[in-house]
């Protein structure tokens, strides 16, 4: 049972002995107005009883009244009197209990029988009075009656009077009523305000009791921020307080130890060595980091002298370690004292273990310095030799070179062959580079297919003859998993290089040597002359203005018919790109589409060559599509490849144009297909799932096999124009031809020969079945509104 049940079972208790004791007062009322009727009952019928025996009072004082007893008439009239005045019923009767009067007359000479406990006989005999119900058939609720002796002259006793008092008992029992009703009343508000006060008292004092049980209960639980606010100033309450006072101090302690247990996990689990050292200089405190560190365990550190173990006891610094096992470490190290009062008592010796972080940063600096694919110094290692080189000659007299090597072909080689026989090459090539020169001589990758060589102690003829061997070297074939490849290199030299500012100029002058080599031809070196720089600036100019070419509207297209050649009539167009240089004139794409493809502006000349492409030949098909042609072929470069959102773009030329998908050809060459097989296919399925066609440009000059038709997703074959000029008189040429294109129609593609350029020429692919062509004996290339013309012109005829 519980304090509130414990409560409350104390509050009804009360209550319960409340209403006991109002239900005493009401009985003890109740009998109270029952024995006053009885006594007043009682005196009335003793005073009848003395006037049955003694007769009524007389006006003479000497006249002696007659008994009533002794006179039935007298008597009768007495009582029937008695009733209507005073509507009292009574009974006299005589010794024998024989009625002599009785308000009701047909009784008299009747026994009294109706006192079952014979109470009148009783009263009769020893005079006594005596009450009792009278019971009946005509009263079965009962008539109160007082019966009292009949006492004559000498004390004789001559019968009986029984008088009702029923009444009476309820006239007074009615007078007491209400006053049994207000005791009931308040005793029922008496019983409900204790019940009330027990409930509230019960409540409050539960309540009480139930936060500081819970506020116990959280701290069994670890939740030493608990507290309780029990209000007013009771024993509760002081509980309370003692019990928060008790809360603060196990939460204070929790802390300390806490605190303690924090502080010691921290030193035991320190990635960090820590060491206490005390006044003397030996180590009293080890953790298992600093025993990890130095190889000798916590117990092999304790009572070590520090210096023995760090002879270079500064506040930081970093030793190497000898292991106890033979291994050594390398060890950064802070001493910090401790002191008190100004006087040193001891220290605390912090460990780290660098010897990884030092290896890194080795790593890191060769990496910083080194090309990571040949291992060969980079352009900053290079710069600083180079710098070092430039001062010792300015100092010495001895001359210093410097050699820029750029790979001829590299870039087909690569594309066609994929990276990883490009990446092969390359360390190849530095390999052969090293065996070629000197010992002294740093060979540096400067990035992509890019070297330089600084030659220390070299005079002009030395650097040539250096520049020569690296010519020869690289001019051998290159075994590339399985497969040979060749290519040739540029060298641009700068003898004499101290005569320069710094090493970013005589870089920077080699680099326009090269250039010219490669103006010259390639496979060979050209030393630098000062006038190169003019065609650097040059190169730079055109570099600019073609940048701005095409914000600044001076991109033009062409348009070249594709004829059918059964009916000579034009079936498509290749949209070809020209330059309105307005210092140079018109210029053709060999002019500036190598440069562009350098500096890596041909993806935004081939955008907009797309939409313009695909914009003049729409229009050209809602004017006059009787003369319209069905296709327009537009070329795209090997950078739109790496292009993420080249699909988007073509969506994006059709969708603005209105160009039907189905008219649109994209052209790329053979060997940009082959860069990288898998790669090319997927995004050549993206986009002929937008409906448009793709065609292999110049095919047949490339490295690969025919097989690859069969992998790579195409429409369109074009044959190169090298197999059609030499095609008249050449039987076996003809025959190369003929293959190709019955290739191409097995395997149900579009074949067109480029540069047909005679009559004879077309008739021979004619013969062969030949079903498109496009030369300039077909047509050259020019504005689309000159072509429209012309087109619609032979549409008439």
């Amino acid at each position: 049972m519980n304090v509130r049940q414990k409560l409350l079972g104390g509050f009804l208790t009360v209550a319960a002995m409340v209403a006991v004791t109002g239900a005493v007062v009401l009985h003890a009322d109740a009998e109270t107005t029952s024995k006053a009727a009885i006594t007043e009952a009682e005196q009335v019928a003793r005073g009848i009883a003395k006037d049955v025996a003694y007769g009524l009072a007389v006006d003479t004082p000497d006249e002696k009244p007659p008994a009533l007893i002794d006179q039935p008439a007298a008597l009768a009239a007495y009582l029937e009197r008695l009733s209507e005045l005073q509507d009292r019923d009574v009974v006299v009767v005589d010794t024998g209990k024989h009625i002599l009067a009785d308000a009701i007359p047909e009784n008299v000479g009747t026994v009294f029988d109706h006192d079952t406990g014979n109470e009148i006989g009783r009263t009769i005999a020893d005079g006594r009075s005596r009450v009792f119900v009278e019971t009946s058939d005509d009263y079965p609720e009962g008539i109160r009656q007082v019966v009292v002796p009949v006492v004559g002259a000498g004390g004789t006793i001559l019968g009986a009077v029984v008088l009702e008092y029923t009444p009476l008992y309820e006239q007074m029992e009615a007078a007491t009523g209400d006053a049994e009703i207000v005791i009931l009343v308040v005793g029922v508000l008496c019983i409900l305000f204790v019940l009330a006060l027990g409930v509230v008292t019960a409540e409050s004092i539960t309540r009480r009791i139930r936060a500081l049980t819970g506020a116990v209960e959280s701290i069994r639980d670890g939740d030493l921020s608990q507290r309780v606010a029990l209000g007013r100033r009771d024993e509760i309450s002081r509980l309370g307080d003692a019990f928060n006072d008790m809360a603060v101090r196990l939460e204070q302690s929790a802390r300390e130890i806490l605190a303690k247990e924090y502080t010691d996990r921290i030193l035991a689990n320190a990635g960090e060595g820590i060491c206490g050292v005390d006044a003397r200089g030996r180590i009293t405190f080890a953790n298992e980091a600093a025993g990890r560190i130095t190889g000798l365990g916590v117990d092999g550190l304790l009572e070590r002298e520090a210096s023995a173990l760090l002879p270079e006891a500064h506040e930081a610094a970093e030793v190497t370690l000898q292991r106890p096992d033979g291994s050594s470490v390398r060890v950064a190290y802070t001493v910090s004292p401790i002191t008190k009062e100004d006087r040193r008592i001891g220290g605390v010796v912090v460990l780290r273990d660098v010897t990884r972080q030092r290896a890194l940063e080795h790593d890191l600096r060769h990496q910083a310095l080194h090309d990571a694919l040949t291992g060969l110094p980079n352009r900053k290692l290079l710069l600083d030799r180079l710098e070092h080189a430039m001062a010792r000659a300015r100092a010495t007299g001895e001359n210093t070179a410097v050699l820029y090597l750029d790979l001829d072909g590299f870039k087909k080689v690569n594309d066609s062959l994929g990276h990883n026989s490009g990446d092969l090459l390359l360390r190849t090539a530095a390999e052969r580079l090293t065996a070629a020169l000197r010992p002294l001589d740093t060979v540096a990758r400067l990035g992509g297919d890019e070297f330089a060589v600084l030659l220390e102690n070299a005079d002009p003829a030395v650097a040539t003859e250096l520049a020569q061997a690296c010519i020869d070297t690289l001019a051998e074939p290159f075994l590339l998993h399985g497969r040979e490849a060749a290519v040739s290199v540029s060298i641009g030299v700068v003898p004499a290089a101290h005569r320069y500012g710094d090493a970013d100029e005589v870089l920077r002058n080699a680099d326009v040597a090269m250039y010219a080599a490669k103006a010259r031809g390639k496979a060979c070196y050209q030393v630098f002359e000062t006038r190169m720089h003019e065609q650097l600036l040059d190169r730079l100019d055109s570099e600019s203005r073609l940048r701005d070419a095409v914000h600044r509207g001076e991109l033009r297209v062409d348009l070249q018919p594709v004829v059918e050649v059964a009916t000579r009539r034009t079936r498509g167009v290749e949209a070809l790109v020209r330059w309105a240089d307005p210092e140079r004139g018109l210029q053709p794409p060999g002019a500036f589409i190598p440069l562009a493809e350098e500096t890596g502006l041909i993806t935004e000349i081939d955008r907009w060559m797309l939409n313009e492409a695909c914009r003049l030949v729409r229009e050209w098909q809602r004017t006059a599509p009787e003369s319209a042609p069905a296709w327009v072929s537009v070329n795209l470069s090997a950078a739109n490849l790496e292009v993420p959102d080249l699909t988007d773009r073509v969506a994006y030329a059709l969708a603005s144009t209105g160009l039907p998908p189905e008219s649109l050809v994209l052209e790329l060459t053979e060997t940009v297909l082959m860069r990288d097989l898998a790669v090319t296919a997927t995004r050549l399925e993206e986009l002929r799932e937008l409906g448009v066609r793709i065609a292999i440009d110049d095919f047949g000059t490339g490295y690969s096999s025919l097989g690859y038709l069969r992998d790579i997703p195409v429409d369109v074959l074009k044959v190169d124009r090298s197999f059609i000029t030499g095609l008249a008189g050449n039987e076996r040429q003809q025959q190369l031809v003929s293959a190709v294109l019955q290739l191409g129609h097995t395997l149900g593609l579009k074949v067109v020969a480029e540069g047909v350029e005679t009559e004879e020429q077309l008739a021979l692919l004619a013969a062969m079945d030949c079903r498109y062509a496009q030369g300039y004996h077909l047509g050259r290339p020019e504005p689309a509104a000159d072509l429209m013309r012309r087109s619609a012109a032979v549409s008439v005829i």
